[in-house]
């Protein structure tokens, strides 16, 4: 209903539709008409009548006319209906007793046609209802409504319609059943209406409402009189007059004024919002026109525009700035007027070749003025008119004098740079090369000149050297690895830096090459150490990992089994008790060897210690594995001698296959694991499977999950914290947040206990986000004015580095708590940044944005991953305690210790060491020039209260050297 729904969006109409005066106005009219009655009902009735014939004629007119330009189907099908609801009422009006126009006919006849007006204004109503959302034929309507009023009139005058009225007994059963049919089909229009309300503004619809019931309630009282000119008909046709008022109200005032209304204050917006973009687009105008000067006044290059006579026309601020004139003296002279005589022939030369190509054109240009001679960059183009034909000039000179001297200045960088240099164009030839690049080459300078790039590289072909410069000329810069070819043969390893230069003519390219051969090497020693085993030379547990998955991949494990076997030496440390430490290392190789003799070493891995771990799938069944098992009992338990001792030893192993027992490698190192300790419960030197029985000890992992879900609301997690120390300087320097689970009874729970079942089901997200929020907020109350900041480190699980709000709860936990983001250090443990290294830098990325430190947790453990290590932005490596502990009587840890430091220096890193316990520990870590320290032989982790009682006594017992210190 478009006209419906244009009325509802008018915010000026009221939202009652009948107001109190117009309700007094129908009350004064009505009492007039009362009085009116009394005097004679005739003309009462004849009155009523006449306005309901007029209003009912009116709505045929409008809804006649506007059917060609409206598509309101409920006025067209009201009023198409009305004009012969009309003309039944005007014979009804006639033929009423006491006008005496139709002798012959008694008081029946005007109740008859009563009865067919009522019949046909209640059909109207329900069809114009049941038709809202559908258009009808205007000509049908007509046709319809017709030919019905025509048939029911003639069956009335002919004597074939029912009696309605029988003098001295009133009205016939006909009559007040059809009063009654006649409510219904009202109550049906209703109905009707109001599952369609939508379709009307809610004043249309109040009003159409309330004509519907007051024409419904004159039924009732039609059907009560006796006399025509009884009391009740009287009150019919007063609720017939408030229900044909309100049809007005709805059909000529809504349908009519209201949509005028609109549509004047419709044009009137229109004219508002086209003088409101009038002035936007004046205004833009001068913003544009302002805009357009602000650039040319402010823009450091020279701009001018001339005519066809070399004459100017137009200069900015700038090109007055270079000629120390203003614009007045310089427009309407030419060059010669201007410039000497040289430089104004060569200016208009150029203006002049561009009038005459119509071509733009770029050209260097050395002006002087006065006794200063400056170099620019100089674009010009043509000045087309609307004909088509050049009229003059316009030149862009952008000053590039201090450009070409910083360029010379730079040639000068070049030539005594420690890396070799060389300048190539886009084929790749060399066109300039500095001392340090023919020192790195082997070739003499006049030989690289003659050279290109693609005939010193050795790991590309010419093409890939000539793709690599196309996507530097497209993206501006590149730094790759690759292998120089010397002139003696030599192979190097080099690190690339190449970077493109918008020359005048062609694009160069600016190459810096590092030699990386040794450091290389050294990452490649170091990568070997971080993936094998320092002592025997074995894979570490990564590797095994990473093997397990290809054979799972090739199908292994599909008919026969795939092993896993975690095997322990059941006495090794009486070995190390009795014969030393380093007869205890050779015996671990012996046996490291026997193992590899019996799998291959591709296949077995030291774990650490006295403990290995073998992956077998070439075993048809478990009596197969139980033989290997057998077998390797065997073979271990046969003497070694070492250094002129015979030694022998047992083993306890534990196997888990796959994929029986789960299918994955770390779910069966954990069942292999637990059987293992199976095995030594046994009694050692023997072996067992991983079997059901076992499940005990999954329902007490069930139960602990269940006890930690409600350990947070509980307040049952705690923080400790340990001290952090400067190796340097003896300082504190910061904590370390420790997460303690003392549940209700008092029990302590240990972390390693709860804390992988907290990753495993998920909890390690609501644990971590406490954990980091009530770090921060403790940490805030540690710092101290005028100190160095306390930093509080603490650790980020995997499943929380891999969230995508870690960078929310971060920003969140510091903008609450208040804390500086560099007093938060997070710990990251090694394995969490191999697999998806791209995502695992981004997310690094942006935590080094916020402003923390980043440390790498346990680092050392055989989840190494130092190809990617110097592209992580981490600020410290932590070695594990499994190295520290040990290192001052264990060589291979103390290697491996150096080897961390070393590398971690080189990288700009800093390295904590944990596990500290004796001051032994401590000398040997200050000789690697470890940085920090923390372990029980500062302090243990402690709650914030005993952490802020020995903070405070060892401030205390510092004072006097800080005083003796003190100048």
């Amino acid at each position: 209903m478009q006209d419906l729904a244009l009325m509802r969006s008018s915010p000026a109409k009221p939202a009652s539709f009948i107001s109190p005066a117009q309700v007094g106005g129908l009350v004064l009219v009505i009492g007039l008409l009362h009085l009116t009655a009394s005097y004679s009902y005739l003309l009462f009735h004849t009155l009523i009548e006449i306005v309901r014939i007029v209003v009912l004629g009116g709505i045929f007119v409008l809804a006649w006319h506007s059917r060609r330009w409206s598509d309101n189907n409920f006025l067209l099908v009201i009023g198409t209906g009305s004009i012969f609801v009309a003309a039944l009422a005007l014979l009804h009006t006639l033929s009423y007793k006491g006008l005496n126009l139709f002798p012959g006919y008694d008081a029946n006849l005007p109740t008859q046609l009563w009865i067919a007006v009522r019949y046909l204004e209640a059909t109207a109503f329900l069809f114009a209802a049941l038709s809202i959302r559908r258009r009808s034929s205007p000509y049908a309507l007509l046709a319809g409504y017709g030919l019905l009023a025509v048939l029911t009139a003639a069956a009335i005058f002919a004597g074939r319609f029912p009696d309605c009225y029988v003098a001295g007994s009133g009205l016939t059963a006909f009559k007040i059943n059809s009063e009654f049919v006649i409510i219904g089909l009202f109550g049906a229009s209703l109905a009707a209406l109001l599952a369609r309300r939508e379709d009307f503004t809610p004043q249309f619809l109040q009003l159409i409402v309330a004509a519907i019931l007051f024409g419904g309630l004159s039924g009732f009282a039609f059907t009560q009189y006796v006399g025509v000119f009884d009391y009740a008909n009287q009150v019919g046709h007063y609720l017939l007059l408030v229900s044909t008022y309100c049809l007005y109200r709805a059909m000529l005032v809504t349908g009519i004024i209201a949509p005028f209304d609109l549509l004047f204050r419709s044009l009137k917006a229109n004219e508002a919002q086209l003088e409101a973009k009038v002035a936007e687009r004046t205004q833009a105008l001068r913003e544009t026109q302002a805009l357009n000067t602000a650039f040319l006044d402010n823009s450091p290059a020279a701009i001018y525009l001339a005519d066809a006579a070399g004459r100017y026309t137009l200069v900015n601020r700038a090109f007055e700035r270079f000629f120390a004139r203003p614009a007045s003296e310089i427009v309407g002279r030419t060059p010669f007027e201007l410039w000497p005589a040289e430089t104004a022939r060569a200016l208009d030369h150029n203006n002049r070749t561009v009038r005459e190509t119509g071509q733009a054109r770029l050209t260097v240009e050395c002006v002087g003025s006065g006794t200063e001679s400056r170099f620019f960059d100089t674009a010009r183009f043509p000045l087309v008119a609307s004909s088509g034909a050049i009229v003059g000039t316009g030149g862009i000179a952008t000053d590039v004098t201090e450009r070409r001297l910083a360029e010379e200045r730079y040639g000068v960088i070049v030539r005594t740079s420690m890396d070799a240099f060389a300048l190539i164009d886009a084929d790749a030839r060399i066109l300039e090369v500095n001392e340090a690049c023919c020192a790195l080459t082997g070739y003499p300078r006049e030989r690289l000149l003659t050279e290109s790039i693609t005939d010193l590289e050795a790991a590309r072909d010419a093409a890939e050297v000539r793709a690599i410069i196309a996507r530097v000329e497209r993206e501006g810069a590149a730094r790759f690895e690759s292998v120089l070819r010397r002139e003696d043969g030599e192979q190097r390893d080099i690190e690339v830096s190449i970077q493109c230069l918008n020359h005048i003519t062609e694009p160069r390219f600016f190459c810096f090459v590092r030699d990386i051969t040794e450091r290389k090497r050294t990452m490649a020693r170091i990568d070997y150490l971080a993936h094998h085993d320092l002592l025997t030379g074995l894979p570490n547990k990564l590797c095994l990992q990473e093997r397990f998955a290809r054979l799972v991949k090739g199908g292994v494990g599909g008919s026969g089994k795939l092993a896993l076997i975690c095997l322990d030496l059941d006495n090794f440390k009486n070995i190390n008790d009795t014969v030393g430490h380093v007869v205890g290392d050779n015996f671990l190789c012996a046996i490291a060897g026997r193992l590899s003799a019996m799998i291959g070493s591709q296949s077995l891995c030291r774990l650490g210690g006295d403990e290995f771990l073998l992956l077998h799938g070439e075993l048809p069944d478990q009596e197969a594995v139980a033989c290997f098992a057998a077998r390797l009992l065997h073979e271990i338990a046969l003497p070694v001698n070492i250094d002129g001792h015979e030694l022998n030893e047992t083993i306890s192993i534990g196997l888990a296959l796959f994929p029986d027992d789960g299918p994955d490698f770390d779910t069966l190192y954990k069942k292999a694991d637990t059987a293992m300790f199976q095995a030594k419960a046994a009694g050692r030197n023997t072996f067992r499977f991983f079997d059901e029985a076992m499940h005990a000890a999954a329902l007490e992992r069930i139960a602990l999950v269940s006890a930690l879900r409600g350990a947070l609301e509980r307040q049952e997690l705690r923080l400790h914290y340990q001290p952090q120390i400067d190796l340097g300087s003896g300082s504190l320097i910061g904590v370390e947040a420790l997460l303690r689970w003392e549940r209700a009874d008092g029990r302590m729970t240990p972390p390693g206990m709860f804390i992988p079942l907290a990753e495993d089901s998920g909890l390690i997200v609501p644990i971590g986000n406490w954990v980091l929020h009530e770090a921060c907020r403790q940490a805030v109350r540690w710092q101290r004015p005028g100190q160095a900041p306390l930093v509080v480190a603490v650790n980020l699980s995997a499943v929380q580095f891999h969230r995508p709000d870690l960078l929310d709860v971060i920003s969140e936990a510091l903008t609450r708590t208040g804390l500086p983001a560099h007093c938060l250090e997070l710990e990251l443990t090694e394995s969490l940044l191999i697999g998806d290294t791209e995502g695992a830098l981004e997310t690094l990325r942006q935590l080094k944005a916020l402003g923390v430190k980043l440390s790498i947790d346990d680092f050392g453990t055989g989840y190494s991953s130092l190809s990617y290590l110097k592209r992580f932005t981490v600020d410290k490596l932590k070695i594990d305690q499994s190295f520290v502990r040990s290192m001052d009587t264990e060589a291979s840890n103390a290697a491996l210790v150096r080897t961390i430091v070393q590398m971690a220096h080189n990288l700009g890193l800093r390295t904590i060491a944990e596990g500290v316990e004796y001051e032994s520990v401590v000398g040997a870590l200050r000789q690697l020039q470890c940085d920090e320290a923390q372990g029980y032989h500062f302090a243990r982790p402690m709650p914030p209260a005993a952490f802020e009682a020995w903070r405070a006594a060892r401030e205390a017992s510092d004072a006097p050297a800080r005083a003796a210190a003190a100048p």
